[in-house]
């Protein structure tokens, strides 16, 4: 389903995503085009209790939020720092 057609249906909700279809715009931002609705609430932290489920699973989802404008753009920020 394409981004601006799931924004229409869920415009106050939280919604998880699958099977993302995205455009790069630059070397760390994308533009989400579509993707397949996997869950929607009205609540933010069971979508992330789903989010943390489909991720460990090896699933690549993402969930957008109430105010997530119609142009859905991610930014991947590189983690600077030292992991244990």
């Amino acid at each position: 389903m394409k981004w601006s057609e799931i924004r229409q249906q869920y415009p106050d909700k939280f919604v998880l995503i699958g099977d993302i279809v995205e455009q790069k715009i630059s070397k760390t931002k994308s533009k989400i085009l579509e993707g397949n609705i996997l869950e929607i609430s009205d609540d933010g932290k069971e979508i992330f209790k789903a989010y943390r489920r489909y991720k460990k699973k090896g699933m690549n989802v993402l969930f957008s939020l109430p105010t997530t404008p119609s142009e859905f753009i991610i930014e991947d920020v590189p983690i600077k720092g030292i992991l244990k």
